[in-house]
């Protein structure tokens, strides 16, 4: 048992890792939509707490207004994937440390819908993060990493791990048959 008593302890570390993760991204998305409603009020000629275009432009490195709405977009698409993400993932350790153990049926579940979000959603955002930067016509080095691999080996990683979890359920279910005969 001190195996099992280890994994708990790992998977509440990452519970609480998880849940910073997924405030954090909740967090930026939020500053990049309050940014990108004062790009847009700046687009149209009025000032942010006394604060107007001339400073904005000594402020930024971008090529103007319209860049800088695009660059937001982006960034708020990423960060709403990555905190939903996150969001899937804490609802998993939470089910978890209420069951006491990973190899649980419901919990292997859970990881393979997590593994199929994890590739599904990145990819999707993916898409458009693309279609932005088409329509705003940013500059290659104006947005970040936003490509889909990570999230397909990871996602990959999560469906191969529910096998594994399902397995260990399969297991401790015929244990708990074999002491009851």
């Amino acid at each position: 048992m001190q195996s099992l008593q280890t994994i708990q302890k790992t998977f509440g570390v990452f519970q609480v890792l998880t849940k910073i993760a997924m405030i954090l991204s909740y967090v930026w998305a939020g500053l990049a939509a309050l940014g990108l409603l004062c790009g847009i009020v700046w687009y149209c000629g009025g000032a942010v707490l006394g604060v107007g275009r001339a400073l904005l432009y000594s402020l930024t490195e971008t090529g103007g207004l319209m860049e800088m709405i695009g660059v937001l977009l982006v960034d708020i698409i990423l960060a709403l994937t990555d905190g939903v993400l996150f969001s899937f993932a804490l609802r998993y350790f939470k089910a978890e440390q209420v069951d006491g153990t990973p190899f649980t049926k419901q919990g292997a579940e859970q990881i393979k819908r997590l593994g199929i979000r994890t590739i599904i959603l990145p990819l999707v955002s993916a898409i458009l993060v693309a279609v932005l930067i088409a329509i705003f016509d940013l500059p290659k080095g104006a947005v970040g990493d936003w490509s889909n691999f990570t999230g397909i080996g990871t996602g990959i990683a999560l469906l191969l791990i529910s096998l594994i979890f399902r397995y260990g359920a399969e297991l401790e279910e015929k244990n708990a048959l074999r002491s009851v005969d």
